[in-house]
């Protein structure tokens, strides 16, 4: 089977329910156990929150953020946040999580036009 290239949408929070978590998941099963690669993770609507550095989950649950800035530094990942998106929900550049970067929905649609796939969470 041929190496398909992904762009994955996250739509959901960190926090609150499975979306972004499920997207993580994917992702990282995507990356470590297939030949297929992640273009772009373009977070959107309340899934700007997965970018907030000041998340602070408590000592037993999972640190989402973190999982996605570890994940995107051991693959060399966009993690691409909606600027428009993130301003409403208060996600500005000056708390916004390592290797997350602010961008405009034409990273989106670019990213979608250059993919072989593409999954929403």
């Amino acid at each position: 089977m041929s190496s398909l290239n992904y762009t994955l949408m996250v739509m959901g929070p960190a926090y609150g329910t499975q979306a972004a978590y499920c997207a993580y998941q994917f992702a990282q099963v995507l990356l470590t156990d297939t030949n297929h690669t992640i273009n772009n993770i373009f977070f959107y609507a309340d899934g700007v929150y997965n970018g907030n550095s000041y998340t602070d989950p408590a000592n037993d649950e999972f640190d989402l953020v973190s999982a996605w800035q570890q994940l995107a530094q051991q693959h060399s990942l966009k993690l691409t946040v909606c600027v428009a998106a993130a301003q409403r929900r208060g996600v500005l550049q000056s708390n916004l999580a390592a290797h997350f970067q602010l961008t405009g929905l034409g990273e989106l649609s670019e990213s979608i036009t250059t993919s072989d796939r593409v999954i929403q969470f």
